[in-house]
């Protein structure tokens, strides 16, 4: 599957767009799959990061370019408890 850049998680149309992180819920690493780095490094040149972000009801899931452009955007709907 393709991945496609955006100016931000919004853009990608994934993340509902009344969707707010929450202070101290973000959590970033280098990427270490070297397949997947060379792949996010074609589209464009520089440093990635994966980003888990938690906000209201659910996470944000995504690759950020240093440039603060994002791909591989993914959200879970938080589970609400029964």
């Amino acid at each position: 599957m393709p991945l496609h850049l955006y100016s931000n998680v919004y853009a990608s149309g994934s993340v509902p767009k009344d969707w707010t992180p929450v202070k101290g819920g973000t959590i970033k690493y280098p990427v270490r799959n070297p397949v997947v780095r060379r792949y996010l490094r074609q589209l464009l040149a520089g440093k990635w990061q994966k980003v888990l972000e938690k906000g209201n009801g659910g996470e944000a899931h995504y690759f950020e370019h240093s440039s603060g452009q994002v791909c591989g955007v993914k959200f879970f709907p938080s589970q609400s408890a029964s």
